[in-house]
């Protein structure tokens, strides 16, 4: 699995880029944050299809059992 950066490591880089931008390595850890990002987005694919699917069984449970 790629590298990935904590919140708490993302502030703590942009603190110091921000007090210090000449000396910061904020931007070789910018794939750590990219790579973050994907596998969260990835998780929230995964998680909305689930409670899609979920949605639409409850609905159609509700339909059979409201005729």
């Amino acid at each position: 699995m790629p590298d990935q950066i904590t919140v708490s490591e993302f502030v703590a880089e942009t603190n110091e880029d921000y007090k210090s931008p000449t000396a910061s390595n904020f931007t070789t850890r910018m794939s750590h944050c990219r790579n973050t990002v994907t596998a969260l987005e990835e998780a929230l694919d995964v998680d909305r299809s689930v409670l899609y699917k979920m949605k639409k069984s409850v609905k159609a449970i509700y339909t059979v059992r409201s005729r």
